[in-house]
């Protein structure tokens, strides 16, 4: 009796520890919905919490950055590449495919990233604060991606670095690939999760080719050097 006791105690830790698990899993900063390539999509990023201290007092997000693949992103295929990147995707960067979407519910300040040449590159917000305990929706949309006629691409990733800062120059969630030599400690929650829009094959309009078999996918990351250059925010990270 006592054994089966035990086990279903390990049982109850087990489902318990599981679901602990899948709530930390679904409280990242991720993008609601996913797209369809060549089509113009309306989104938002989804805030699932705010920064947990030491101590377990948890604070408010104050301010957002977010910077899509544009610097020397890196591209990365999962499968067999049939053909060049160039004839595979109309893009191999994602400047001045995303805009931001006017929104003060949480920050009263916005404005978007732009490059040397003008081109949008992501966005910041501050002057704001989200209850640590809610949901927060930032509205942005993103222009279409074509995938090549002849190619067996099934969807492409975009990867996307978010900072949600909850205090000037302190703590914050880096929603990054990876630590880089600015952002290099790799205990800061979310670094190695970043925020991802996934962008489907339209079949229905370019069907899959025979030959392809179940295709392959391709991942856009920004480069450490792109986080480092363009997620702060002076005065706030």
């Amino acid at each position: 009796m006592q054994s089966l006791k035990f086990k279903a105690l390990v049982a109850t830790c087990v489902a318990i520890a599981s679901g602990a698990l899948s709530q930390s899993a679904v409280a990242h900063t991720t993008v609601q919905v996913q797209a369809t390539e060549g089509t113009t999509t309306y989104n938002n990023l989804v805030i699932g919490h705010g920064c947990t201290l030491a101590d377990g007092s948890k604070l408010p997000v104050i301010a957002q950055s977010v910077v899509f693949p544009t610097v020397n992103p890196k591209l990365t295929v999962t499968g067999t590449l049939t053909g060049t990147m160039d004839n595979v995707l109309s893009v191999t960067t994602f400047a001045n495919l995303p805009q931001l979407i006017q929104n003060n519910s949480i920050f009263t300040k916005q404005s978007e990233k732009t490059n040397a040449t003008g081109n949008v590159i992501g966005f910041s917000s501050t002057e704001g604060s989200l209850d640590p305990n809610l949901h927060g929706l930032i509205p942005f949309r993103t222009g279409g991606v074509s995938f090549g006629t002849g190619s067996c691409i099934t969807k492409l990733v975009v990867q996307i670095a978010v900072a949600d800062i909850c205090q000037k120059n302190g703590a914050k969630n880096l929603w990054i690939p990876a630590v880089t030599t600015k952002f290099s400690d790799p205990a800061i929650d979310g670094i190695g999760s970043p925020a991802s829009l996934t962008i489907n094959r339209d079949t229905s309009k370019n069907p899959l080719p025979a030959n392809c078999g179940t295709g392959y996918s391709v991942t856009l990351t920004p480069s450490a050097e792109d986080v480092d250059a363009n997620l702060p925010i002076p005065g706030y990270l």
